[in-house]
């Protein structure tokens, strides 16, 4: 526990409100109670600011105007939410062999595991070798994990889950702050991954835990090999998603898609239910039709690519010529 006080001390801020007031964790805006410290970096969000139950906000002066409760104010709300992390970020160690709290329910846990603190395993699950489960994890029934597997602390995953070597399922997201010497500062992350049931987890892909929220993955999904998943994304029930492909940060896909190879999603878009995007489209705005998405250029000789990708780029110089030109006609 720490006194917003002390907090304010490392944060350099400013402290609108009771400076006694202990904090013991950070939170979102809308899932914080009063012992928990949240951030507000954007408009956006105000109406969660409105009834959030935190006891401390940090905050930037314009917004503090609109805080109902404790309010840490700063220049830079996303540094100063970094630096917060660092605060309250807990190192783990993982231990060879099953922690004597954790319940396993006859499953088989193969040679050179690691399993923490308050695990649970469902029955009839099989745990390949050299796997590693954090503390707080859920893990149903009828689970294959196969050899070489991380899912890490408070990660929880559904009955009859498939999941492929090398699977990573709650690392820390790419999460980082500039200040003004352009230093990074590392955003630690809080939240979990969560799976639903009848999930498939192709080898070696990521998923980020969510920074204070979860990253969700619903039942009936589909990932093949190589995937990234960022933080907090959320993957609707019986998408499917092929190989390399990667998700950014608070993107939310709907149900039943169909994601091709080598696709890139941009951080914060919504794709509705029911869409289809061709291998290694750059999806970079939001997809509210359910229809099929491609944005690839053919194959073509290099050099032949040369001269295209030479227009290409004044395309926008020909479109102020020809602008001209038109004016000038319409003028005569």
């Amino acid at each position: 526990m720490h006194s917003l006080a002390e907090i304010s001390k490392i944060l350099n801020g400013e402290i609108q409100g009771d400076s006694n007031i202990l904090i013991s964790g950070l939170s979102s805006l809308d899932k914080a109670n009063n012992e928990h410290l949240s951030y507000i970096n954007n408009n956006k969000y105000i109406n969660e600011l409105a009834n959030t139950k935190a006891g401390a906000v940090i905050i930037n002066k314009e917004l503090s105007k609109e805080c109902n409760t404790n309010a840490l104010i700063v220049e830079n709300v996303y540094l100063a939410f970094a630096k917060a992390s660092q605060i309250f970020s807990k190192k783990t160690t993982y231990n060879e062999g099953i922690h004597k709290s954790s319940v396993v329910n006859n499953s088989i846990i193969s040679s050179n595991c690691s399993v923490g603190k308050n695990v649970v395993i469902g029955k009839d699950s099989v745990i390949g070798s050299n796997v590693v489960i954090g503390d707080d994890v859920v893990i149903g029934s009828n689970a294959d994990i196969a050899p070489n597997v991380c899912i890490l602390n408070k990660c929880i995953i559904g009955n009859n889950a498939s999941i492929s070597p090398g699977v990573v399922i709650g690392s820390e997201g790419f999460g980082n702050a500039l200040d003004n010497n352009s230093k990074w500062h590392k955003i630690n992350h809080f939240g979990r991954v969560t799976i639903g049931d009848n999930v498939t987890i192709g080898a070696n892909t990521t998923i980020d835990r969510g920074t204070l929220k979860d990253t969700e993955i619903h039942s009936g999904v589909r990932i093949d090999n190589l995937v990234h998943v960022a933080h907090n994304v959320i993957i609707g029930e019986d998408t499917a998603i092929a190989g390399c492909t990667g998700i950014a940060g608070s993107a939310i896909i709907g149900k039943r898609c169909l994601i091709g190879g080598g696709v890139g999603i941009l951080g914060h878009l919504n794709v509705c239910d029911d869409a289809i995007i061709s291998a290694t489209t750059t999806v970079y705005k939001n997809i509210t039709s359910a229809k099929t998405y491609t944005g690839i250029m053919p194959i073509m000789l290099h050099n032949k690519w040369q001269n295209v990708s030479m227009w290409l780029t004044k395309l926008d110089k020909i479109i102020d010529y020809l602008n001209i030109k038109l004016r000038n006609l319409k003028e005569k």
